[in-house]
């Protein structure tokens, strides 16, 4: 799990999330103010403060008697007694005789809630707080307070003595109040922060590959060329899946990219010979082997196309190519000669034919073996539709018969950890992985090169089509 936060740990993909996350992040933040506005609403507590001032002597005898100089260490002394005081006045039996002179029906621990004291510092000055939601009530108790203290300390202590200095007067104003819009402050910030986390964690824990940039920081094998989305010119045709002269500027050019980069890793082979696979179904290999091979023939190389997904045989239909024959009937034994087919000028196929029981057994026996060998002497190129690495093993058993794998990966469904899965299989076998084709760009996606996106807009301009 860590790994793979750190692996998609970037600042594209963290402003990518937060983009399409946006709305779904405000949506939710919204909802926690609204729900912190309502619990404010709902719980709302005013309370009121009266307070009743206090001073402490040394001597009981100075509490009555105003001509009396107090010494610098009775001074001290009285300060001393301050703090003792204030925990005797918070005593049971001292609460007990204040909720008698107030004629309140609280509790004594309840009272001790709502009472709160401070001292003035460096003098014997001290005040009690009293807490309510009424605020008459409030000033009744700190002055009910007032009322007992002196007496009732003095009883105790038998030392020092204590004088009000100011009783209660009535609060004006609430002391405090539930703000509706500070909880409705605080719920927007809390469900906008924790949403944002746990979308980025969803989001970086998504190993689904969109850009190209992740591919080349996971794997050391190249990208020989980035493949945009086959659409249809307009809304009422359908797409034209088979490179042709219908196909779109994008499309035509960036398998142009992809022939031109193929030739370099032919090894020197006077016929090369490319496996095409991807780690799962529905990444696009078949396609992507039909338009390489037709791509290459457009060159005017002799290129020979070979369905080996026996198991799931689509090159057939994808080319609307008749007849059940082909590679599975040869490589059984049960023709002499393989039944190609010619689809276009310089471009023969090798169809599936029916689905064999052992399509492993078959693809990796010395028959197919043979096969490659007598073809290379006819081709100029050999394109070969293996099954997804990832599922079946079928893919790597000609790893010593071909030139090079190339690898399909589809922005926006491939996945990272199962694309590194596929590379290791394939690197098991020692086989040559020449390159990845990133295929089902959307046209507007920043890895479309510009020059693609040029004849994107080009194509769509003369098709009537706004840009």
């Amino acid at each position: 799990m860590l790994e793979t936060i750190l692996n998609n740990f970037h600042l594209e993909k963290i402003l990518w999330i937060l983009q399409k996350r946006i709305a779904y992040i405000m949506i939710l933040g919204v909802l926690g103010g609204m729900a912190g506005g309502a619990y404010a609403y709902l719980t709302n507590s005013t309370l009121y403060r009266a307070e009743v001032s206090f001073y402490v002597y040394s001597d009981p005898d100075y509490v009555y008697d105003s001509s009396v100089n107090i010494s610098n260490s009775e001074f001290t002394q009285a300060k001393n007694l301050v703090q003792s005081y204030i925990l005797i006045l918070k005593s049971n039996t001292i609460l007990q005789k204040v909720l008698e002179e107030a004629g309140l029906d609280y509790g004594t621990e309840a009272l001790s809630g709502r009472i709160g004291t401070s001292v003035v510092e460096n003098t014997a000055v001290f005040y009690v707080y009293t807490y309510d939601s009424d605020p008459y009530r409030a000033m009744e108790l700190a002055n009910a307070i007032g009322r007992v203290a002196p007496k009732e300390i003095g009883r105790i202590v038998k030392s020092g003595g204590i004088e009000v200095i100011d009783y209660a007067t009535l609060p004006e104003a609430p002391y405090s109040s539930t703000s509706l819009v500070n909880y409705a402050l605080v719920g927007f910030a809390g469900c906008f922060g924790a949403s944002f986390v746990l979308f980025l964690l969803a989001g970086l824990m998504d190993t689904t590959i969109r850009r190209r940039y992740e591919l080349k920081l996971a794997f050391r094998i190249p990208v020989l060329g980035d493949i945009p989305q086959i659409q249809a010119p307009d809304r009422k045709s359908k797409p034209v899946l088979v490179l042709g002269e219908n196909s779109s500027f994008a499309v035509r050019e960036s398998y142009n990219t992809i022939r031109a980069n193929l030739l370099f890793t032919g090894k020197g082979e006077r016929c090369p010979v490319y496996a095409v696979t991807s780690a799962d179904k529905d990444e696009g290999k078949t396609l992507n082997s039909v338009n390489i091979a037709i791509s290459y023939a457009q060159l005017g190389k002799k290129v020979l196309l070979i369905d080996g997904d026996m198991r799931n045989m689509s090159v057939a239909s994808l080319l609307k190519l008749r007849g059940r024959l082909g590679l599975s009937q040869y490589l059984a034994g049960l023709r002499e000669t393989p039944q190609i087919v010619e689809y276009r000028q310089n471009l023969d196929v090798l169809v599936g034919g029916e689905n064999p029981p052992n399509p492993s057994e078959l693809l990796g026996g010395e028959r197919m073996k043979e096969l490659l060998t007598t073809l290379r002497s006819r081709y100029d190129c050999i394109i070969i539709d293996l099954p997804p690495v990832g599922i079946v093993t079928d893919a790597l058993l000609l790893s010593y018969e071909v030139t090079a794998y190339l690898l399909v990966v589809r922005a926006g469904v491939s996945h990272m950890s199962r694309e590194k899965s596929a590379v290791t299989l394939l690197e098991q076998v020692d086989a040559d992985i020449c390159g990845i084709l990133f295929n089902g760009l959307p046209p507007k996606s920043k890895d479309c090169n510009y020059r693609l996106q040029q004849y994107w807009q080009e194509y769509k301009q003369q098709n009537g089509e706004a840009v």
